[in-house]
């Protein structure tokens, strides 16, 4: 059975949210920059407290309409990677620059992973953890975008 898991990010880009594009051009905590990875959450609640910290302060108001994506991953082909398999440094901010190179190995080709589950730096101990997909795999074609949904953010978010 397939597994959900969910993007939060502007409705403007919802079409290529499967390609890594952003994530290849700007770089992220997960992956350097000319290297796409998709970054997605286990939960909608965990997506949405990754994109609020990355708001930097911008009212809620003046952003962009955004939306909350549904993705379907086949079974078995997310690994799990546990917090003691990485990086003594993993969860500093801003992140260590070598940090971004750490999944290298595993998106190369003949992994059998189209996915990495990695604890979030905001709730490091939570059951709910990032999904790292490489849009680059031969799985890839399996993982399917299930709904797109309006997002709008509560202005309690805020104080």
């Amino acid at each position: 059975m397939p597994q959900h898991v969910y993007r939060i990010q502007t409705q403007r880009f919802a079409a290529s949210a499967l390609s890594g594009e952003g994530a290849r051009l700007y770089g992220g905590r997960w992956n350097p920059e000319g290297v796409p990875l998709v970054y997605t959450s286990a939960s909608p609640e965990l997506a949405l407290l990754e994109v609020l910290v990355h708001l930097d302060g911008t009212r809620f108001s003046d952003l962009p309409p955004y939306v909350l994506i549904t993705i379907s991953v086949p079974d078995a082909a997310i690994e799990v990677i546990a917090e003691t398999d990485l990086p003594p440094n993993w969860q500093q901010q801003p992140a260590p620059t070598e940090l971004a190179s750490f999944l290298l190995p595993r998106l190369q080709p003949g992994n059998s992973y189209v996915g990495f589950s990695v604890p979030s730096v905001i709730l490091p101990n939570s059951p709910s953890r990032n999904i790292l997909l490489n849009p680059q795999h031969p799985l890839m074609p399996q993982v399917k975008v299930v709904s797109v949904a309006p997002l709008t953010f509560d202005e309690r978010l805020r104080p």
